[in-house]
């Protein structure tokens, strides 16, 4: 053995619990706070592990008082941050001197990239390029049960990705702690995001192109109908200027107009 090498911290972790962690992993969202962010959900998250943690009472008062400060990432990409922080504490318990910071301090610097990279791929690309390919799906699909395969497909599109990088984040944050700023480069997720940037650039057109033919060969009730939303929607877009209100005000008002007069 070479002088600057040390041997490993044993191992009381197994694969069998990083799974239950994963698992657990789909509740971190659950319990937000103004304080905390996503802390208690993170904090949830270790419950599959915390039996070999922590001992006894006051070892999980301690590590809940450790994990409950301030902490917000992506919810698929805070995996990252669940493995790194269960083989930290499992450094500590082996009694490695100085891990206790090195949780606090590392869990800080993973908040922005761990946000920034999981914000990028999957809220502004993934999400409405899987969103725009089932709408294309759904309005040609001639068939009901075509309609289902369509949904079944943007449904895998999107979680496969999601399920992958939730699982193998744990993994990854699990093995290389120290040098996990390797495994969360926008480099490593560029071919992914850029297949998914096609979907959505040649789902959106073919959508404007299929919905524009429908429209011209449809009544001319229907293309004043569409008309008029486009309008509604930027006038209230310009009065709330909140995505989530306008979309959910847009498609109430107009659900209620196409009941009462067509």
């Amino acid at each position: 053995m070479k002088k600057d090498e040390r041997p490993e911290t044993p191992r009381i972790i197994n694969k069998w619990d990083l799974f239950q962690v994963f698992l657990a992993s789909f509740f971190m969202q659950a319990v937000w706070n103004f304080r905390s962010l996503i802390s208690i959900g993170f904090s949830i998250c270790f419950f599959p592990v915390l039996g070999k943690l922590c001992a006894t009472p006051e070892m999980r008062r301690e590590f809940f008082r450790r994990h409950l400060t301030f902490f917000n990432a992506h919810p698929y990409f805070a995996s990252f941050a669940l493995g790194v922080s269960i083989r930290l504490e499992e450094m500590r318990v082996a009694g490695e001197t100085g891990v206790t910071e090195t949780i606090g301090r590392l869990k800080e610097l993973l908040i922005s990239p761990l946000g920034a990279i999981g914000d990028r791929l999957f809220w502004a690309t993934i999400k409405p390029a899987a969103l725009i390919f089932g709408m294309v799906g759904i309005f040609i699909a001639p068939h009901v049960w075509q309609k289902f395969v369509v949904l079944l497909v943007t449904f895998l599109m999107y979680n496969i990705p999601h399920f992958y990088y939730r699982f193998e984040g744990i993994l990854e944050g699990y093995n290389h702690p120290h040098d996990i700023h390797r495994y969360i480069s926008q480099q490593r997720f560029e071919v992914l995001r850029s297949l998914f940037v096609y979907i959505l650039i040649v789902s959106a057109l073919s959508l404007i192109v299929f919905y524009s033919y429908s429209l011209i060969r449809s009544e001319p009730i229907n293309f004043l109908f569409f008309l008029l939303a486009v309008l509604f929607t930027i006038f209230l877009h310009r009065i709330i200027r909140n995505f989530y209100l306008v979309t959910l005000g847009s498609f109430l008002f107009f659900l209620l107009v196409a009941i009462l007069f067509l």
